[in-house]
């Protein structure tokens, strides 16, 4: 489980919860029906569909900010193959894959002596009745939540966050130097696939090509310029030969760990430097610029070793580095339980909860709120909206069955 990633970001506690209005909804869920089992608890299918609707909504704001707008088909399209399972149904099931962790964290916890103070008990429930109050019925149908629903997603929640640090108590917390050391390099990549073909037609129509027009030139008149200026900006002279070209100034672990060969070929990191950037560099001095193109997967390099250990990045790549082994230790922990625990899931009671493009929610607040920890008045001044958003003819063919 990523403690991070895979997390539904609620706010800590009340702040986000505080929801006012829903508006063209129709349709019920029983939310009291038991989705799963965990060791013998029962998961009401309310807590799921709860934290199933805020992702959701939440995947819905993402691709607003980003990309000014979701698929309309987005929950609708097939994301495995193979199953024929959609992006809607993968949700859920992702969600209810974490809900139970979260119910074997909270099972756990005794074990660690950690339990939610008297405090966080009367937050967590005012702010489930906040949620409560601000919707109307018609809301409350649809997602199929009750007071205690929303309560126990809250409960879980906290566990979670708290059960973090005692399972990654025992990582190791030393780096060596030999082991993060980063190396600083500014780059400038010019593709050369259209070398050929310029070359070509250069040659069938008779005309000499202009100094800088084919790809290796501009890279050869990059590499010129910036080695005839001292502290060169190569971004700008980049843009000087090729409006479309810029610099890359970035680092990379000048010793990375060796991994076992098993057989499978790896793919490359996205946003790695090239492997014959980082291999010309070893050659260099700190500010000094390969005198030579650096050619690789037909493109030409000019590149410059800004710091052979660079000290700043490399305490970045030591937090790094213990941030890793902990949510390592930590997901390695957690699927130790999973194995060793009984959980029973029922799919039928699950499919009942439709994650489809015709049915959208919204979660919106008007201000942030702090942890209620450390906001005493969180749970009882946080307001937003919740807004169920659906196209006209979808509760027409909403019949609950998938």
């Amino acid at each position: 489980m990523d403690h991070i990633g895979k997390k539904i970001v609620l706010g800590c506690l009340a702040g986000t919860l505080a929801v006012t209005g829903l508006s063209g909804c129709s349709g019920k869920m029983d939310g009291t029906r038991v989705v799963a089992t965990v060791n013998g608890v029962d998961i009401p299918l309310g807590v799921v569909s709860f934290m199933t609707r805020y992702q959701q909504a939440q995947t819905q704001q993402m691709y607003e900010m980003y990309f000014g707008g979701a698929d309309a088909g987005m929950w609708d399209q097939v994301s495995d193959e193979k199953s024929g399972e959609t992006y809607g149904e993968s949700a859920r099931g992702d969600v209810l894959e974490q809900v139970e962790e979260m119910y074997l964290l909270k099972e756990k916890a005794k074990d660690y002596d950690i339990e939610l103070t008297k405090k966080e008990q009367k937050k967590i429930a005012k702010a489930a009745e906040n949620f409560i109050k601000a919707n109307p019925e018609e809301t409350l149908e649809r997602l199929g939540v009750s007071q205690s629903d929303i309560e126990t997603v809250l409960e879980i929640q906290t566990y979670e966050k708290k059960m973090f640090d005692p399972l990654v108590a025992d990582v190791d917390t030393k780096v060596s130097d030999d082991e993060a050391q980063q190396t600083s390099v500014t780059y400038v990549g010019v593709d050369a696939e259209e070398d050929g073909e310029d070359e070509a037609g250069a040659s069938a129509n008779g005309e000499e090509k202009a100094k800088g027009s084919t790809p290796k030139e501009k890279a050869q008149q990059i590499l010129d310029e910036v080695l005839a200026t001292a502290d060169a900006d190569m971004d700008a002279i980049a843009k000087e030969v090729d409006e479309d070209l810029s610099a890359t100034e970035t680092h990379f672990t000048a010793t990375p760990p060796k991994k076992e060969d098993d057989g499978e070929e790896e793919e490359e990191e996205i946003g790695s430097v090239p492997q014959a950037v980082q291999d010309v560099v070893k050659d260099l001095a700190d500010g000094e610029v390969a005198s030579e193109l650096v050619e690789e997967e037909d493109v030409y390099y000019v590149v410059r070793l800004e710091k052979a250990f660079d000290e700043e990045a490399t305490e970045e790549e030591k937090d790094s580095i213990v941030s890793q082994r902990k949510q390592e230790m930590y997901d390695d922990t957690v699927e130790e339980w999973k194995k060793a625990a009984d959980i029973q899931e029922d799919k039928k009671v699950l499919k009942t909860l439709r994650v489809t493009s015709n049915l959208k929610f919204t979660f919106k607040q008007e201000e942030d709120t702090e942890d209620v920890s450390e906001n005493e008045t969180a749970a009882e001044d946080g307001e937003g909206t919740v807004e169920d958003v659906q196209e006209e003819d979808a509760d027409a063919g909403d019949t609950g069955k998938e």
